[in-house]
């Protein structure tokens, strides 16, 4: 695995100072060598990072004199024993297996030209640069899992996994801010980010996207756009004869996912919840690691010492019982539970800018996900499981959605059976139930979107930009999960725009504690599965989420499974944090806040009203106030790092 980055220069040969400046600005990260090719106008480079044992004898980048081609690579393959078998018709299979996984790559490109992607699982990145020819080949795995950016400057073309490379080559006049970006992105004061396809934080910089390639022709800077997948094409019901069959399938190939990411050296750690997604994902990794004699190191953010936390019927605050429950079920769990007692929502919140160079939006959460990096880093782990997109697929199901469906097909007998066993089986009156369904159906399929209080944009900016529009047409794609029609269900299942948003988050996280992070629920093998069940696997005799719950008994923990109303609260301290330092921060706050450089982006009346609320209930602050004082202050955080150059 590496962070890659490149230039190559339409006019002149490339300077020493340049190559210098885009390898010093990724000092800060956790790189274990760097190495670089470097030949007139051309310049590609990789900062290496070992995961996997065959990664410590790869040579990249690499030029292939005898096609002018130079290839630099981001790379962990998940199916190296399939590719291997593929190419073994082509290439000695005793040398193929000597090969590294950025290396396989390069020879499936050359047997199988521009499309060989198709051929590959895993996370990664490519870049290839095909000097005769005067393009330049960009690929993204199937979720965009590794980040790749690129710039179009009128003399150069850059890319890089990190934007760092990319500021420290390109001209203030260069780096200018997206302000359509920002807008988009601040509709809300949600960890939500990315609205926009292909477009990054800054005007001249974008990204490949998820299942994507592109071909930049370097002399005109003409940028053609390839799609090699998307599951909604040619997508098909899969119709088994039984649930039993249906069951086998669900297994089978989840379990597949998860054992085929377990190919790092060093120790293996997953962010555990005590919730369905992450609990399934570690029951299979456990049971896999067991068999290899090693331990499954489970990381799960805890409220502070301090902190009084409620465990009641619809939310759970500290979830450390669910964790014991299955640390039993698998004794190779070695569970830690991370606190970071001393730190709030605005610890290190100028560092987070430097490090993303983007505003940090989920910075709510960024106590508790870099407290379990740190911790994992230190346990010697190089792979970092997680299950942050099973809502979409392996748990995916509610009775309203259910219901709407079936009643759209005019499947009157199946909603009603299933209304019936809900009611029944949650003790819900059906005349409740009634009332809460047409309420969701009006909200989710007649309401106008409308932007909240939590928006703090210009409405200069609302009406130039079309936020509220663009807000719509995404819930009318992907739906919320509670009520979707079929076709917002498969718009749910996958989502471009959120794969762009996690993967930035978890390649810098990579790049920033040398650990990869991977979800098997979000693999093309398992969106594809879980896209293709019809929704009885889904809902069933009243029970939503009912795929993950019936299919995973016996190994997950009951107490898990069954856990119908509770569901975990992440970052449940967060305002309680914040109280309790409030005398230490508020004056770093109300800077972030007053900071002039916000008001080219967001409402001066709505900033100062914030503010007026935050200084009238201080050592009182409820979550919504500390969620939008946050999210604004890493906003201001990052027009700092901007304006000083950082």
């Amino acid at each position: 695995m590496s962070a890659i980055w490149g230039m190559i220069h339409k006019d002149t040969n490339i300077a020493e100072s340049t190559v210098s400046a885009m390898q010093h600005s990724m000092k800060d990260f956790k790189i274990d060598y760097y190495h670089s090719i470097l030949r007139d106008s051309v310049y590609v480079a990789c900062g290496v990072q070992h995961f996997t044992k065959m990664s410590k004898t790869e040579q990249l980048p690499l030029y292939d004199q005898s096609n002018d081609t130079y290839f630099t690579a981001d790379c962990v393959l998940t199916n190296r024993d399939d590719v291997i078998q593929l190419l073994s018709t082509a290439y000695p299979e005793h040398e193929l297996t000597t090969l590294g996984d950025s290396e396989l790559s390069y020879k499936a490109y050359l047997q199988f030209g521009e499309t060989f992607v198709t051929h590959l699982r895993g996370s990664f990145s490519f870049a290839f640069y095909l000097a005769a020819k005067k393009e330049l080949l960009l690929y993204a795995d199937h979720f965009a899992r590794r980040y790749l950016a690129y710039s179009l400057c009128d003399d150069k073309v850059c890319f890089s996994t990190a934007y760092q490379p990319l500021l420290a080559v390109l001209a203030p006049t260069e780096r200018k801010l997206n302000r359509q970006w920002i807008a988009s992105a601040y509709t809300n004061c949600t960890a939500d980010t990315i609205k926009l396809h292909g477009a990054t934080v800054y005007e001249n910089i974008f990204q490949v996207e998820p299942g994507q390639y592109i071909k930049i022709h370097t002399d005109t800077h003409r940028v053609e756009k390839y799609t090699y997948w998307n599951p909604l094409t040619g997508l098909q019901k899969l119709n088994l004869a039984s649930d039993e069959e249906y069951r086998a399938r669900f297994l089978s190939t989840f379990q597949k996912a998860v054992t085929d990411l377990l190919c790092v050296e060093g120790e293996v750690g997953i962010m555990l919840s005590g919730g369905l997604d992450s609990s399934s994902v570690a029951a299979f990794a456990a049971s896999e690691l067991q068999r290899r004699n090693r331990k499954l190191y489970s990381y799960t953010a805890v409220p502070c010492k301090d902190y009084n936390a409620q465990n009641t019927r619809t939310h759970i605050e500290n979830e450390t019982s669910f964790i014991l429950a299955q640390q039993q079920m698998y004794p190779n769990l070695s569970p830690q539970f991370i606190g970071s007692d001393k730190k709030n929502a605005f610890t290190a919140m100028d560092a987070h800018a430097a490090c993303y160079m983007e505003p940090v939006k989920p910075i709510l959460n960024m106590v508790n996900t870099h407290g379990m990096m740190e911790q994992a880093s230190h346990d010697g782990c190089r792979l970092m499981l997680s299950g942050q997109n099973g809502n979409a697929t392996i748990s995916y199901g509610s009775i309203r959605t259910y219901i709407y469906q079936k009643l759209k097909r005019f499947r009157f007998r199946d909603a009603y059976r299933e209304f019936r066993c809900f009611c029944n089986m949650h003790r819900v009156s059906k005349k409740y139930f009634i009332k809460v369904f047409f309420k969701t159906w009006r909200e989710a399929h007649l309401d106008k979107y409308k932007l909240g209080e939590d928006c703090f944009l210009k409405q200069e900016h609302i009406r130039t930009y079309h936020v509220e529009a663009q807000e719509r047409k995404l819930l009318k794609q992907r739906g919320s999960g509670w009520m979707d029609s079929e076709r917002q269900r498969n718009g749910f299942g996958f989502m471009p725009l959120v794969y762009q948003h996690m993967g930035f988050f978890d390649t810098m996280g990579s790049l920033r504690y040398g650990i990869l992070s991977v979800d098997p629920t979000l693999t093309k093998e398992m969106v594809e599965l879980c896209l293709s069940l019809p929704i009885d696997c889904y809902v069933k005799n009243g029970k939503e989420r009912r795929a993950i719950r019936d299919y995973m008994k016996g190994y997950v923990p009951d107490v898990i499974l069954d856990n119908f109303a509770g569901r975990g609260v992440q970052a449940a301290d967060f305002a309680f944090r914040v109280n309790r330092d409030w005398d230490s921060i508020k004056d770093e706050v109300f800077t972030l806040l007053n900071n002039p450089k916000l008001l080219e982006y967001l409402d001066k009346q709505k900033l100062e009203k914030l503010i007026d609320e935050l200084k009238q209930k201080e050592y009182r602050l409820e979550k919504t106030d500390v969620a939008k004082a946050a999210v604004i202050a890493s906003l201001s955080a990052f027009l700092n790092q901007v304006e000083n150059g950082e």
